[in-house]
């Protein structure tokens, strides 16, 4: 196992990740640079964008950081979609303001949350089967419910995430303003009223588990499969 750690990454994943570190220093070394010269710019807005910036080289180093501490070596596949799930949202979306450009921007991204949510519970279930020979005895269904259900739960907990932020810093991770999209908002942005408030919140739920369903339903499949062809092996 231990030789699959010395296996040279994919250039389109080293090209990725390293476009993405440069580019996320360049525009942090910007944005320092307007915070420290420049009066008249929005300051609140800077200090958020370098925020985003941080989280991004966090995500760069989570994978580093599992194979270390765990000695998991997360598929390149899923780590380049990983990256660029966390690129689309805390740069394109946040700092580039995708969110308030593209309509449709954050419900891409929660669908695609879901999808991926949904591919890592099948990996961590095909790591214990190979790793610590876990029979998969459990009924397909089952472990699809399961691989669902906790992508679901993923996903409300994010949004209370996002209403403890809108509450605290006062900005528009829910979607809660009807003159806007951008995450952050002014003070002449008017909020939307009663049912309509819900709507953004109900949304990303529904796509979220939109995206798990789709997944678990490749998986069930795939896992029906390999249960049958284990049986006709004994």
């Amino acid at each position: 196992m231990k030789s699959s750690f010395k296996e040279k990454k994919p250039y389109y994943l080293i090209i990725a990740r390293k476009v993405i570190f440069w580019l996320v220093l360049l525009i942090f070394g910007i944005a320092i640079w307007l915070l420290l010269t420049k009066d008249d710019v929005n300051k609140g807005r800077i200090i958020f964008t370098m925020v985003q910036l941080v989280g991004m080289l966090f995500v760069l180093r989570i994978p580093q950081f599992i194979k270390d501490k765990y000695h998991f070596e997360i598929p390149n596949l899923l780590d380049f979609f990983l990256i660029s799930f966390a690129f689309s949202s805390l740069i394109l979306g946040d700092v580039f303001n995708f969110y308030g450009k593209i309509p449709y921007w954050d419900s891409i991204l929660h669908t695609l949350s879901g999808v991926l949510i949904a591919y890592i519970g099948f990996i961590i279930i095909e790591f214990l089967d190979k790793e610590y020979t876990i029979p998969l005895s459990v009924s397909p269904l089952f472990m699809c419910m399961i691989v669902v259900s906790v992508a679901l739960a993923i996903g409300a907990v994010w949004e209370i995430a996002e209403y403890t932020v809108d509450d605290i810093f006062k900005t528009n991770n829910q979607q809660y303003m009807q003159t806007t999209r951008s995450t952050l908002y002014n003070e002449e942005d008017v909020p939307l009223q009663g049912h309509e408030a819900l709507a953004d919140t109900m949304k990303d739920l529904m796509l979220d588990l939109g995206g798990a369903v789709s997944v678990a339903m490749i998986e069930y499949k795939h896992i029906e499969k390999k249960q049958k062809k284990a049986l006709l092996n004994k």
